[in-house]
């Protein structure tokens, strides 16, 4: 039975206390599957919830597990800090109910603040010196991009720092060129004598490296050496930890010789005629494109205009479009978005100062061009509409949209269409890589980061989410096809198919944290690319892209167009 007469105090704050915690990080997550029996899960909160395969799609469930308390803080108070990006509907402690109705959601920041709960728990609640238990019944697991924000903390209020430990690599951005070169240090600052565990995983999350020691509380540094482990070429995520009068821990990757990873996916046998054919019907339609000055657009050095254009299926594309006010040719930038993203914030674009044209382009369905839709593509979402159906993919008309876009910049006099580059990061990323091959004559340089779709062979590997997410378009569409043939259809507007096609310079940007478009399928597409090419790794950046993607992207291209 549980109770529910615990006073308590509530604090909302962005700031965690530096106590000692005495919760693990492995939880045990459980669930009921099919209303008949329990699925349980470990789930580690250093790690986001898309690696564990836990999203949206994730069913209610309760989040557990085991603590002690050591004898030497039973005159304390103690203090419960809860930080989830889910919705907690309640929490118990040894059966008793502490509080609920929590909701903390993604934050598209480089710094994002989110609310910690905190609960002031009765000693008369807790075992001294024995096990206790915690459960947390919640729902709706957010997005993370690929860094977890979790934390559950319970420390005693008197002043005691937790244990510290950071990964440490020698090898600049994380990269090793070679298996026998992987080596890293453990840098510690501990309370006391600790127990340390250390797991390195792959990107597909098998487990193969585990080590256990133990190290005394004067120890600074702990070396791991890896060289003799024959690591492929691929990512790997280090896990570690530690365990002394509390629990402390840390997370990074590494990657060794990415530019060998190696891709068999191949691309259908009618790849060339299926788009030559798309292309073929955006030329029968008139572009009629249209320029209308917007005085909210305009800065000191460019003026702004919205563009219109008709695109495929005869439906009209906007875009938001900048032009130094000096009159002359200027390189042009064209900027395609990501899944859903219709460049709603346009601070990066009027802030520029650089001679230089730039056109922020709304496939259908994205920002100023969503309203024209009007066979709803958002149902079931762009990448799921018509899954069964290829000829009437929500991709096929939208990257007919981008090169339709294209067509705008050489048709303009105030462009210099020798220099036409294309850029952008998530779907944006992808379509970059499909302008830049479908639109080869025109593009000069083209710049990516972790792109989407794009080697989703390898996608659904990694992120088993998008497996689910393709089960729930199959039933959208009253399954009328099978999970097969939906993969067959959607290889068609895999971007990694058109790589090979790609003749300008172009830079790749990855952050080795992206779970949501991890590094591996952007350095499987940049791996085919057969022209001059470069990439940049931000060890440390999630998808949200917190070091700068679009800042590297106009270094490229500055260096690239001379502007």
């Amino acid at each position: 039975m549980k109770l529910r007469y615990v006073f308590l105090v509530l604090v909302f704050s962005v700031f965690s206390i530096k106590a000692q915690n005495l919760l693990p990080f492995n939880w045990e997550f459980s669930y009921k599957k099919d209303s008949v029996f329990t699925v349980n899960n470990n789930v580690n909160l250093l790690l986001s919830w898309e690696r564990q395969g836990l999203s949206y799609l994730t069913p209610s469930g309760k989040l557990s597990t085991r603590f002690k308390i050591p004898k030497n803080t039973n005159k304390a108070s103690y203090i419960l800090e809860v930080c989830l990006l889910l919705d907690v509907k309640d929490i118990y402690i040894n059966g008793v109910y502490i509080g609920g109705d929590i909701s903390n959601k993604f934050k598209w920041s480089a710094n994002p603040k989110y609310n910690i709960t905190k609960f002031k728990i009765p000693n008369d609640v807790l075992f001294i010196d024995k096990e206790n238990t915690i459960e947390i019944n919640c729902s709706n697991f957010s997005y993370t991009g690929g860094k977890s924000h979790n934390s559950v903390k319970f420390y005693a209020e008197y002043k005691f720092d937790n244990s510290k430990i950071e990964i440490s690599f020698n090898s600049e951005n994380h990269l090793f060129e070679k298996s026998s070169e992987v080596l890293f240090n453990l840098n510690m600052n501990l309370n006391s004598d600790a127990e340390l565990d250390i797991f390195i995983r792959n990107d597909f999350a098998d487990t193969l490296f585990v080590k256990n020691a133990f190290v005394k509380k004067n120890t600074k540094h702990f070396r791991i050496d890896l060289s003799k482990e024959n690591l492929a070429p691929g990512f790997y995520e280090v896990i570690v930890n530690a365990k002394n009068m509390g629990f402390s821990g840390a997370v990074s990757w590494f990657t060794v010789n990415p530019t060998k990873i190696k891709n068999t996916y191949n691309k259908p046998a009618d790849f060339n005629q299926f788009w030559d054919i798309a292309i073929a019907e955006l030329k029968t339609i008139p572009p009629n494109f249209k320029v209308k000055k917007i005085d909210s657009l305009c800065t000191s050095k460019r003026d702004g205009f919205i563009v219109e254009m008709k695109s495929i299926n005869n439906l009209t594309i906007r875009g938001y479009y900048f032009v130094p006010k000096q009159k002359g040719k200027y390189p042009a930038l064209l900027n395609l978005p990501g899944y859903g993203y219709g460049f709603e914030n346009l601070d990066e674009f009027l802030t520029v100062d650089e001679d230089v044209i730039e056109l922020a382009f709304c496939v259908r369905g994205h920002g100023i061009s969503d309203k024209i839709v009007e066979d709803k593509l958002e149902s079931p979402g762009f990448f799921g509409h018509q899954i069964c159906n290829k000829e009437e993919s929500a991709y096929r008309q939208i990257y007919m949209d981008c090169i339709r876009a294209v067509e705008f910049l050489v048709s303009r006099e105030e462009v210099d269409s020798s220099k036409i580059g294309v850029l952008g990061g998530s779907q944006g990323g992808g379509l970059a890589l499909m302008t830049a091959s479908l639109a080869s004559k025109s593009i000069s340089a083209c710049a990516y980061f972790d792109p989407f779709p794009t080697d989703l062979k390898n996608h659904l590997r990694i992120r088993k989410l998008i497996n689910g997410e393709i089960e729930g378009f199959l039933n959208f569409y009253n399954n009328s096809c099978d999970f097969k043939t939906a993969m067959n259809n959607l290889n068609y507007i895999d971007t990694i198919h058109f790589a090979k096609m790609i003749k300008c310079p172009t830079l790749y940007i990855t952050g080795l944290f992206d779970d949501d478009c991890p590094p591996r399928i952007g350095f499987s597409a940049y791996n085919k690319i057969k022209s001059e090419k470069k990439f940049k790794i931000f060890p440390n950046d999630s998808h949200i892209g917190e070091s700068g993607s679009k800042k590297e992207m106009m270094a490229f291209f500055k260096d690239q167009f001379k502007f």
